[in-house]
């Protein structure tokens, strides 16, 4: 469960990263007890440093003359500080002055960041003043030659280690790792933890032996991992979290996709703690036609069993009769002509008045149909043969989900340059299984946000 962390301070020519530049850096890598790795270097800013900065550093115009310009030392900043946590005293002002001389060569550095003036505010209580000369003056914290970049950052490692090593031991670590590393699995890798993208997808939790124990989906996958992993109270949280020995994920880019990707990896790998959702679909479809006088009917047939115009599709044929028999009641529709009574003219709820006719055409088909309509409303998708758009995937292309003939195709990634025609569409599309959970699930999303748009084919 080790993670490292790299102590950066800086040295710059002024205090606005958008118009000022590095002129020293100084990053100390730290496991929390003691410095692993280290790099300084002076850095040519290619302009002058005011007065008053060198007043206060002893950093001269002569001094950065030959020093290396930014550029030169950045793949060493890259490599050293790989897979670390970025940590500085007001971590604010020296990550985003080294993101903004990154961005400047068109690079994004991104770290998870802390703070050892806000970890000092809170585990070191009570102190007059949290600047680093103060708050390592109180503690006896030495620092040599202050105002310079390894002498700031070598006091910075040493206050942060002292705080590390508090947090563990008082807070099971909560404060430095955002969660608790008591009880956490041995074999967990902290490292891949903090490195999980902030974007939307789906994730994997696998214990020792490598078992698929969990699938899940977010919006931001860090912030919903790093919940998982503070969730101590319930049995199942508490159970999983011991056996989390590995994590990977998939990016879907926009969040239908997730959830239609979660569902059916559920089902196909049954894993154990997913148990309201790994249940197998059989697959009876409730189907819509029109008989010779006009009016809708309904059937259940299994999917196999018939072409018709699938409503939706349920995990056995009883509860699709049982679906259709409480949506017959509350739509008024007749009896035997959605299938769930039998006989040669009128049907038995007419000669109980429960039946306003359509069975025997004393009720006009148009009036019949609207009540019809209303309850294919409800239950479908209703989506004959299109494609529902997002074009604001944060995977940087287009997602796609297909519906034909109202069922659900599959889904699939196009590139932004690729005209959005059906022949090119199609040939994105990978196939997956129509069930009623994705049904619910498009029905739910297309009814609850707007961030799409649907081409009909």
């Amino acid at each position: 469960m080790s993670q490292l962390f790299s102590v950066v301070d800086i040295e710059t020519t002024g205090g606005v990263s958008r118009t000022e530049k590095i002129t020293e850096i100084a990053i100390y890598i730290t496991d929390g007890y003691k410095i692993i790795d280290e790099f300084s270097s002076l850095v040519n800013p290619e302009k002058r440093v005011p007065p008053f900065i060198t007043s206060l550093t002893g950093i001269t115009n002569e001094m950065l003359e030959d020093a290396p310009k930014f550029y030169e030392i950045a793949q060493k900043i890259v490599e050293i500080t790989r897979d670390t946590v970025f940590v500085a005293h007001n971590v604010s002002f020296d990550y985003g002055f080294v993101k903004q001389e990154f961005a400047q060569l068109g690079y994004n550095f991104r770290l998870n960041t802390l703070c050892t003036i806000q970890l000092s505010r809170k585990l070191f209580p009570g102190h007059r003043s949290y600047s680093l000369g103060n708050i390592c003056n109180d503690l006896n914290i030495n620092i040599e030659n202050r105002h310079r970049a390894a002498g700031d950052a070598k006091a910075t490692t040493i206050l942060f280690n002292k705080l590390y090593n508090l947090d563990l031991n008082e807070n099971e670590g909560i404060n430095i790792n955002g969660f608790s590393v008591n009880g956490l699995n041995q074999e967990l890798d902290l490292k891949k933890v903090k490195n999980l993208p902030e974007k939307c997808g789906v994730y994997y939790f696998y214990n020792e032996e490598n078992d698929l124990i969990y699938i899940g989906k977010s919006k931001n996958i860090y912030s919903r991992v790093l919940t998982h992993l503070r969730n101590e109270k319930t049995k199942k949280g508490l159970n999983m979290r011991n056996e989390i020995a590995d994590i990977d994920f998939e990016l879907t880019g926009c969040e239908l996709i997730a959830l239609l990707k979660e569902s059916h990896e559920i089902k196909n790998n049954k894993p154990k703690y997913n148990k309201a959702q790994r249940r197998t679909i059989n697959n009876w479809g409730i189907f819509s036609t029109e008989n010779e006088s006009g009016y809708l009917c309904f059937y259940i047939k299994h999917l196999n069993e018939s072409e018709d115009n699938c409503l939706n599709v349920f995990s056995s044929r009883n509860a699709a009769i049982d679906s259709l028999q409480f949506y017959c009641t509350k739509y008024e529709l007749c009896q035997k002509l959605c299938g769930l009574y039998s006989s040669a003219g009128a049907c038995f709820y007419y000669g109980l008045g429960e039946c306003k006719g359509a069975c025997c055409e004393e009720e006009p088909a148009d009036e019949y149909n609207k009540r019809a309509n209303r309850f294919i409303d409800e239950i479908s998708i209703n989506l004959q043969n299109s494609y529902i758009i997002f074009e604001n995937c944060d995977n940087e292309q287009i997602g796609v989900v297909a519906i034909k003939q109202n069922k659900y195709m599959g889904y699939g990634f196009a590139d932004k340059e690729i005209p959005l025609i059906p022949y090119n569409i199609d040939d994105i599309i990978k196939r997956y299984p129509d069930n009623k959970d994705v049904r619910q699930i498009i029905r739910t999303y297309l009814k609850t946000k707007n961030n799409y748009r649907i081409i009909n084919c």
